[in-house]
């Protein structure tokens, strides 16, 4: 039942006119799959989604589209010109994802020369512990460069975004504390009067 809520939802976060309500839709989709991983006894991930996704980056999203003040004509006007390229990248997704769910032996990773099989990582190194160990074990262990590799992309797009706000026009415009002016125009307009 779960999943099906899921995918209605992300249909309505896609087709929604409205914005608000686009972001809405993603927190119902976000709240389902944390309910669909605590009932598969995935608890971490599950709790993990809610305050990170639900609790920050929706309720952030929220924010920022309420502050931008939309205009809902200017959403509607060219909404048929992006069809053939979403359609396009759909079927490159639905023929991408054809060869994982047939076929997961031949797929690999750029630093894995063995094929992904399905392994019980619990039973593989011998993980005592709740899922939280587990996940931890597994991540620094047999995943640690993809998640360096994740940790440097995040790093690098943090820094563009810094880069590209701050140009040299900001940087004029920016005003800066003066404290030696300021405490003494307060000693002597308080003080000394």
């Amino acid at each position: 039942m779960l999943e099906f809520i899921i995918i209605i939802g992300a249909c309505a976060v896609i087709s929604a006119k409205n914005p608000v309500h686009s972001i809405l839709f993603l927190i119902l989709v976000f709240l389902n799959t944390a309910l669909l991983l605590i009932s598969l006894g995935i608890d971490f991930l599950g709790i993990f989604i809610i305050i990170v996704y639900v609790g920050a980056i929706a309720i952030l999203f929220l924010f920022v589209v309420m502050m931008l003040n939309i205009k809902l004509t200017e959403l509607n006007d060219n909404i048929y010109k992006y069809l053939p390229i979403g359609f396009f990248f759909g079927l490159l997704f639905l023929f991408l994802f054809s060869f994982f769910i047939l076929d997961t032996s031949t797929f690999t990773t750029p630093f894995q020369s063995t094929p992904i099989n399905n392994v019980n990582w619990t039973n593989e190194l011998a993980i005592k512990g709740n899922n939280l160990v587990q996940l931890g074990v597994v991540l620094y262990t047999a995943y640690l460069p993809q998640l360096m590799l994740a940790a440097i992309i995040l790093l690098v797009a943090m820094l563009g975004v810094i880069v590209l706000t701050f140009t040299q026009v900001t940087a004029k415009q920016n005003r800066y504390q003066e404290v030696y002016q300021q405490n003494s125009s307060f000693l002597d307009n308080h003080l000394f009067t």
